[in-house]
């Protein structure tokens, strides 16, 4: 137990409650240090922010270069349509 959680379970069992039951309460409790805090919160999202900006960029680039690539195709599939049927 770490030292929050023994201090909850001394305080339970303090207070009348079995030892059990204070265990059980002790134990549900999570330990401060394994939180994420706003901070880290907030850290997460930018980093999230950024690498999807990256990946939208990079779609928006090879987007490009594949209407770029079957403009010419398709107009000249039309071309032969039109003119050679």
């Amino acid at each position: 137990m770490s030292l929050m959680v023994a201090e909850v379970y001394e305080a339970l069992i303090e207070a009348g409650t079995s030892e059990q039951k204070a265990k059980a309460a002790a134990g549900a409790i999570p330990i401060a240090g394994e939180l994420a805090t706003k901070e880290d919160l907030r850290e997460l999202r930018d980093e999230l922010r950024d690498e999807m900006g990256e990946r939208f960029g990079k779609l928006e680039r090879d987007l490009a270069v594949l209407k770029f690539a079957y403009g010419p195709v398709i107009l000249a599939l039309l071309v032969k349509i039109a003119f050679f049927p």
